[in-house]
């Protein structure tokens, strides 16, 4: 009864400056640690009130620390969650792995949350679910964030057997158990891609298992850049799953995402007895840049020479599947700027908080000086406003694509 008490307390005064129609995370540090490494967990305790007022009395004991790469270098922090056991949140399905993004270069703050609904429509085998809220460490309000599934493999997130494999490829070359693969010609952007082994762990991959992965990986890319590569048996489709690989550039070219042409978090899965197939979506807090919507810069931002891409858009069949699928998606769609009006409304009060806290445009640290997204420096309601234009603009340089070029 007086833990009880003390929590509502507790609620009652810090819920005038959070309280924005959005579920509120808790989190408080053993002794009040600051969290400062993205290596060293922190023990704590959390719990969320959720919009209707309703609130766990019991807070969930976990761990947390820093995540993310450059997102980890700005001001407004990403944190990873881990739970001794699993545990469902805001509707999600129960797990120990959780994460929490800042979308600090974001002023729509919807960047992500609407790629994971675009993916949501395709036939990927997982789409990490996530909800936006507002998020109070130690006390302190720090603004609106994500609470995001983790990309893991699980019964409710990546379905994979003990057989199987999660392969993330990234220019930040920071996994235990990497490689490059060379596709062997110079005449393409890449002359190598890497890829990096995420499941199973480092220390639970045999020799005998790296090496299999290594070869498969090696031999579908020596059948796509071979001279048979378009054959149905002989060829790529022989490897890869190809209706995955469609859609999962399909949301890359929708939402102008970069990151499939560096590669930076990009991911692969291969089951037991199954083909290699693309998946899941992740990191898209930089993307839906309007100036990628220029005649200019229409063909890089379509991703077309990106990853495996420029090869596999050397086949007419894989085009017309590409075009096929376009037009199937395409009623679903164009619903999104319906959904991103609706966005705009019930985030508007966590925005104006957020947006007190911090400048966006302090992203130009991290890239020579220019914004990223380029609406940092907007209010919120014009950047969203401009988020929605550029989305329709971007279905618009797609069907024109479609129609040039297939």
């Amino acid at each position: 009864m007086k833990t009880a008490i003390i929590i509502l307390l507790y609620s009652l005064l810090t819920a005038p400056f959070t309280h924005t129609g959005l579920p509120v995370v808790y989190i408080d540090t053993e002794g009040g640690a600051a969290v400062e490494s993205k290596e060293l967990r922190v023990a704590a305790e959390l719990r969320i009130h959720d919009p209707n007022g309703n609130e766990s009395l019991e807070p969930l004991a976990c761990t947390i620390k820093g995540r993310g790469n450059i997102t980890w270098r700005w001001p407004k922090k990403p944190y990873r969650l881990r739970f001794s056991d699993d545990v469902p949140l805001l509707g999600m399905p129960a797990h120990r792995d959780w994460v929490l993004l800042a979308n600090f270069c974001d002023r729509t703050l919807l960047r992500n949350l609407l790629a994971m609904r675009v993916s949501s429509l395709t036939s990927l085998d997982w789409t990490p679910r996530c909800v936006p809220v507002e998020l109070v460490l130690n006390g302190r309000h720090l603004g609106q964030y994500l609470l995001s599934e983790s990309v893991s493999v699980g019964p409710d997130r990546l379905s994979l057997s003990s057989g199987g494999y999660l392969l993330e490829s990234d220019f930040h070359y920071d996994n235990e158990v990497q490689w490059e693969d060379y596709h062997g010609s110079s005449a393409y952007l890449f002359c190598g891609i890497p890829f990096a082994v995420k499941y199973p762990s480092a220390k639970d991959l045999t020799p005998e298992r790296e090496a299999f992965i290594k070869k498969y990986v090696k031999d579908a890319a020596a059948a796509l850049y071979g001279k048979d590569f378009a054959d149905p048996q002989k060829g790529y489709a022989a490897y890869l799953d190809v209706d995955s690989f469609v859609d999962y550039w399909l949301v890359f070219a929708i939402m102008g995402n970069s990151e499939l042409g560096h590669p930076g978090s990009v991911y692969t899965h291969l089951d037991e007895g199954g083909k290699l197939k693309a998946g899941p979506c992740w990191d898209f807090d930089w993307c839906l840049n309007k100036s990628g919507t220029s005649r200019l810069r229409a063909a890089a931002s379509l991703n077309k020479g990106a990853f495996w891409y420029g090869r596999l858009f050397k086949d007419p069949a894989f085009c017309a599947r590409v075009k096929k699928r376009f037009e199937e998606l395409l009623p679903e769609l164009l619903r999104i700027p319906k959904e991103i009006d609706g966005y705009k409304a019930k985030h508007a009060a966590s925005a104006q908080l957020n947006f007190a806290l911090w400048n966006p445009a302090m992203d130009r640290w991290e890239n020579k000086g220019l914004l990223i997204n380029g609406d940092e420096t907007l209010s919120f309601d014009d950047a969203v406003t401009q988020l929605r234009d550029t989305y329709m603009l971007r279905l618009e340089l797609l069907s024109l694509d479609m129609e040039k070029m297939y």
